[in-house]
Parts: C-alpha cells; structure tokens; sequence
C-alpha cells in the first residue's frame, strides 16, 4: 500500500509541475496583466474568458471523461486505437461546425456577454482556439491514460512557455491590447495538440468506427450535464457580478481569484493522476483502505496549502520586484476573498476523491445529482449575497457550492460503495488549522507588531501545522515502504 500512495502522489506532483502549467499560466502573467489592462479590460478580457470555458463544455460534450474511461477499460490495443480515432474525428467534424457557427455570430455574442458589439474580434478569435482547445486533449488525455507522466508535463511545459513568451511580446513591447492573450493561447494550444498528436500517432487510423461512436455518445452525454453544472459554478458568478457591479468589479474579482490558483494547481494536478490511478485499482483487494489514505493524505496537503496563502498572499502579491507586484496596487481591494476562493478549491479537491463510488458501480446519476445541487445553490447564493457583499459574497457563494457538492456526493457514496474514512484524524487536522489562522488573524490587531514578525508567525505557522499534519505522516509512510523494499 505505501508504495501505492507514494504511486498517485509522485504522479501528482509530476501533473502539477506540467499539466497544471496551463492553469498556472494566467497566475504567472497577472503582473504583465494587472500592470498594463485597467480593471475595466480586464474584466472584459475575464467575461470572454469564461464564455470561452462554458461553451467549450458543449465542444466536448462529455466526451474526455467518457473517452478515458472507455479507453481504460479497453482490453487491448485494437480496441483502444478504434475509440480514439472515433473520438478525435468526431470532435473535430462537430468543433468546425460550433466554431463556424460562433464566428458568424461573433458581434452578437459579444454584445450579450460584454455589452457591446466593439468586442467581437474577439469572439472571432475565441472560434478558432476553441477548435484547438478542444482538439489538443484527447491526445494529451491518452498520454496521461498510458501514465506518460513525464511527456505530459514537458509538452504542457512547452507549451506554456511559449504562451508567456508571446504574450510578453505583444503586450509590452508590441502594445497590444486584451487579444494578444487570445493570439497567444491559440499559437500554444496548436502547437501542442500538433506534437501531442504526433507523440500518439500509434493510436490513430483515419477510420470512425460507427459503434464506438455509439457506444462513447452513450456514456458522454451524462458528463455533458454534469460538465454544464461544474463549469457554471466556476463561471456564472462573473456575469452576475457584472450585472450588479460592472465590469471593473468583475475584473477586480477575477485578478484576486487567480491567486487562489495555487490550490488549484494542487487538485488539478492530482485530478490528472487520480482517474488512471484509482481506475487501475478496481477490483484490487484492499483498495478501500488505499483510497481512504489517500482522502486523508490529499487533506492534510490541501490544509497546509490553505494556510500557507491565505496567511501569506496578501504579503507576496505586493512584493515589487523592478517596478512589478504579482497584482498592481489597482487590484488588491480583491485580496480579501483569497482564504474563501482556496477553501472552495479544497472542497473541490476533497469531492474529486470521492469519484471512485460512481465509477467503479456505473452510477454517474450521483455525479449530476451532487454538481446540480452545487449550481443551484451557487446561482442563488450569488443572486443574494452579490449586491451586498459584491466580490466576497461571490467567494463565499463559490465555497459553499463546492461543500454542497461534496456534502451530496458523499452521502451517495457511502450508499454504494462505503470508504472508511478516517474523519477523527481529518477533524483534528482541520481544528488546528482554524485555530491558526484565527489567531494569526487576530495577531495584528491585538499587538503592534511590526511588519516582520507578523511575516516570521505566519510562517512559523505553517511550519508548525505542516510538521503536525504532514510531518510525521511521511516519515511513516517512508519507513513502512522501506521495510518492505528490505524484506522483499
């Protein structure tokens, strides 16, 4: 089991490093965006954005989950290559249609998300990366299928290079405006579904198999309903935000929420190993005991990871380094809903762990129970605490969805396939984590302290709560797989 554990979480880390450089990579240019873009292009820039993200939901129409799991349960190579030349060809045929259809209808798109007509050489521009957004994927879903961890983190890593590297050049030496960040994610992005394609060239033949197509269609359709709801909790809160508050409110929020991308990072890169990993192990005796570890190691992580930058952000994004912070001073009202935005990445952390009841006894019903329960509070939450508390009650709406979700999920899950979790343990990691950030909370305003102190018990924290939690954990688990590693 040790070495099972050490399996996900070394594959993890090796995801983040690559695959979740693509989420990394608007953290890494928030300075060269907050520095040259107003809060008001900014927020337009974050509107398309997440039209870009909502509709290409309806690109894949559930089709990424439906073909991993397919592809993961295929028993040799014959039946492997027929459903991913199957589901490439039909993605591409269905992504030229969508892209044509909204490239014709560009100018009225962008009057109903933005409010004006002006913006819509961008939607124009947001067809053609849709097309290679859509595209790039499955490629890239096969390679983390066969657990090509390595490939797949340097060809994310490429990628996102030479996104930073032309979005630097257009915005700060060619004075471009909010479309070099589209130019630069359509060159990256086809750029990397080229070389991905080529890396899985033994997978593909120029045929469509009628039956797997059938067959994937089958199973896609649900994660089309449950891709719809997650990416609405992800997304709606902007365009309510700018309803009530306007654009440079929406751009205010979506800079400050970037930030909480770090946790983001965490769960995106062990999303991207958990699937082959926790689907590899069905049927295994002992896997129960194997996930519950895992639920239990991903918290103490995901607590560290909270406490670390909810103490710290709001010190390291004014850090100016040659004139630059992460966030210009323009931004850091928005600063505030980092602790709410990390826990509601936690959350959605903690509900992807909880995947394996419904795909090991086939009950996707429970996916799309949990994440429309998540999207309906999430709207409603929005609608009620947004012209109140404008971006923090759009944070709080954000985590209390993703909680609902795992709450929902949870209970389902239990039902069919039970976990012994180990809540005792998880319950104390969370009581010591509150009392920490409460009292570093509390800190400042009880004591005058100057400003290195406050810095040096933050961290001391950290440490503190990491040893507690983590510490002692890893040891354990080192000396277990060393044991073993010395009996065999």
């Amino acid at each position: 089991m040790p070495s099972q554990i050490q399996k996900i979480f070394s594959d993890a880390i090796i995801y983040t490093i690559g695959s979740v450089f693509n989420r990394l990579l608007p953290f890494l240019l928030l300075p060269i965006y907050t520095l040259y873009f107003p809060p008001a292009e900014y927020g337009i820039f974050s509107l398309v954005y997440s039209f870009w993200f909502f509709v290409s939901v309806f690109y894949l129409y559930g089709m990424e989950t439906a073909f991993q799991k397919l592809f993961l349960e295929a028993g040799d190579d014959v039946s492997k290559k027929k459903i991913y030349s199957s589901t490439l060809i039909l993605i591409f045929s269905t992504s030229v249609i969508f892209s044509i259809i909204i490239f014709f209808l560009s100018d009225l798109i962008s009057a109903k998300i933005t409010g004006s007509t002006s913006n819509g050489y961008l939607i124009r521009l947001l067809a053609f990366i849709l097309l290679a957004d859509s595209l790039y994927r499955f490629p890239m879903i096969l390679i983390n299928s066969i657990q090509r961890s390595k490939l797949y983190s340097f060809l994310n890593s490429v990628a996102v290079v030479l996104n930073v590297a032309i979005n630097i050049i257009l915005i700060v030496f060619y004075k471009q405006g909010i479309e070099a960040i589209f130019y630069s994610y359509l060159v990256s992005y086809t750029f990397l579904f080229i070389i991905s394609f080529f890396s899985t060239t033994k997978y593909f033949a120029l045929s469509i198999q009628s039956a797997t197509v059938k067959h994937l269609l089958k199973n896609a359709h649900l994660f089309l309903y449950y891709g719809i709801f997650l990416i609405s909790i992800d997304l709606i809160d902007r365009f309510i935000l700018e309803y009530f508050k306007g654009s440079a409110e929406v751009g205010i929020y979506s800079a400050s929420y970037r930030i909480g991308i770090v946790m983001n990072l965490v769960i995106t890169g062990f999303k991207v190993a958990w699937t082959p990993f926790f689907m590899n192990l069905k049927g295994e005796e002992g896997n129960k005991e194997i996930f519950s570890k895992v639920f239990t190691y991903f918290c103490y992580g995901g607590l560290v990871v909270f406490l670390l930058f909810s103490l710290l952000a709001d010190d390291l994004v004014k850090i100016n380094i040659a004139g630059f912070t992460l966030l210009n001073e323009k931004y850091w009202s928005g600063l505030v809903i980092i602790p709410y935005i990390l826990l509601a990445y936690l959350f959605s952390g903690l509900y992807l762990n909880l995947n394996v009841a419904s795909f090991f006894q086939n009950k996707i019903k429970y996916l799309i129970i949990s994440s429309a329960a998540g999207c309906v509070s999430n709207i409603a939450l929005n609608f009620i605490l947004i012209p109140q508390y404008s971006i923090i009650g759009a944070a709080i709406a954000t985590m209390l969805s993703y909680m609902i979700m795992f709450i929902v999920l949870y209970y389902y899950s239990q039902k069919i396939y039970r976990i012994g979790y180990e809540w005792n343990a998880i319950s104390r990691a969370a009581t010591i984590t509150l009392i920490i950030f409460v009292i570093n909370i509390y800190i400042p305003q009880f004591f005058k302290l100057s400003y290195i102190y406050i810095v040096l018990i933050e961290i001391l924290s950290v440490l503190v709560l990491y040893y507690v939690l983590l510490g002692a954990q890893t040891i354990n688990l080192v000396n277990t797989y060393i044991v073993k590693k010395q009996l065999k």
